[in-house]
Order: structure tokens, then sequence, then C-alpha cells
């Protein structure tokens, strides 16, 4: 993803407020998939649920796991839905946002930067 802008969006297949985030994101990806800005979701838990959650919220972005919860340490954040925006030099640009609405706004924010 070098050399774009990427919204990494951390997740849970139980986490309420992320399910209702997945279908929000995936009509944001397919609007704007070519607008300069890729989508990475970060899942937790079981692959198989995982799958079930891209596939019946229409995900055409990437969904990867974490083992246990190791990216979630490197990033220093437990919660979810959170998300951040990394920039093309892939540097964190922005606070992390917390909760639909805050992660919605970052995306929109990078899109309208292009």
């Amino acid at each position: 993803f070098r050399g774009r802008q990427l919204l990494l969006v951390f997740s849970d297949p139980q986490c309420g407020p992320c399910n209702e985030l997945a279908p929000e994101l995936a009509k944001l990806h397919r609007k704007h998939a070519n607008n300069g800005l890729d989508f990475v979701m970060v899942g937790r838990g079981d692959a198989e649920q995982n799958k079930k959650k891209a596939m019946e919220h229409g995900m055409a972005f990437p969904v990867v796991l974490q083992e246990k919860w190791k990216l979630s340490k490197q990033y220093g954040i437990f919660a979810t839905p959170v998300a951040f925006l990394i920039g093309k030099d892939g540097v964190i640009m922005r606070n992390v946002a917390t909760g639909s609405d805050q992660i919605m706004a970052l995306a929109h924010e990078a899109l309208a930067s292009h």
C-alpha cells in the first residue's frame, strides 16, 4: 500500500458497532475505489466469522486476521472499532478514530483531500 493512503480499521465480528460500520465502509469503498484511499480491516477472532462478516456486508477490500492481539499491541489500541489513517509514506497521519462516526469522518476527510 506504499504510495497510497490507507484506512486501517480494527474490528471484531462479535462487536455490534463494528457490524454497523462494516456496510458503511463497504459502500464507501465501492463508491471511491479508485480515489486514492485503500481500506484494510484487521479482524480478531475466528477466520470463518471474519469471512462470513466480510461476505455478509459486501466488503471487497482486504480483511486480515491478527494473531491474538499482535497488531493491536503494535498500534497500542485494544478497542473496536477504531481506525488509523496511514499516509502514502506509511506513517500514521491522524490520531486514532474511535467509533463509527469518527471513522467515517476520517474516511471522508481522506477522500476530500484528493
